[in-house]
């Protein structure tokens, strides 16, 4: 997918989620949030399942990059932004040459759960889990 979070692109949509071609008013049709989604992304962290059982969790470093983890594995990395003006959509674009970028819009919270919407109007729901920064690797 691309990052994981958003991570989803193999995640189950969300049952009870209007889902839409149009991602905007996907997102519109959602109830008003029951938590205000968070202001920012960085140096957060969110799990979701895929359809086959396994368990992505995105980090979202503060220096503009991501990792990916499929079962607690690396999986994927790559730089990530948020747009704060018009579409507000959180865009993961990993490293791997020829990988596109996906961006993601964030719906609402209810508790530690996330509701994004994607590409083609696929809704996933995110759960927030405990941020791990990255390893030093000793070259600062």
């Amino acid at each position: 997918m691309t990052a994981a979070l958003l991570l989803a692109g193999c995640a189950p949509p969300v049952d009870d989620a209007p889902v839409a071609e149009d991602t905007d008013a996907a997102v519109e049709a959602v109830p008003t949030p029951d938590q205000p989604l968070p202001e920012i992304y960085a140096q957060t962290a969110w799990r979701s399942a895929a359809e086959d059982g396994a368990r992505y969790t995105t980090y979202i470093d503060e220096d503009g990059s991501y990792r990916d983890l499929r079962n607690g594995d690396p999986w994927q990395q790559g730089n990530w932004t948020y747009d704060t003006s018009g579409k507000k959509r959180l865009c993961f674009t990993p490293e791997d040459e020829g990988a596109a970028t996906t961006c993601w819009k964030p719906g609402r919270m209810d508790g530690d759960t996330m509701y994004a919407t994607g590409p083609r109007g696929r809704r996933i729901a995110l759960e927030q889990v405990d941020y791990i920064a990255p390893e030093d690797d000793g070259e600062t």
